[in-house]
């Protein structure tokens, strides 16, 4: 299954539990925070200043 730009970190981090480091890592997750677990990856990715393609595309790559 692919991973959209819609989902959100804690629905990737439930069924991608192995992604917990490697957000961390990349200073991606505040996974202790309610909030941040509610992002969409769209979300994350305008408040981390990282761009979107780039990013579904690794996450993609890791649970592939």
């Amino acid at each position: 299954m692919e991973i959209d730009a819609s989902k959100t970190v804690g629905e990737i981090l439930r069924d991608y539990p192995e992604l917990t480091d490697w957000f961390m890592e990349l200073g991606l997750c505040g996974c202790g925070h309610d909030s941040s677990m509610m992002w969409s990856i769209e979300t994350l990715a305008k408040e981390k200043n990282r761009d979107l393609a780039t990013l579904l595309d690794e996450i993609n790559k890791k649970i592939d």
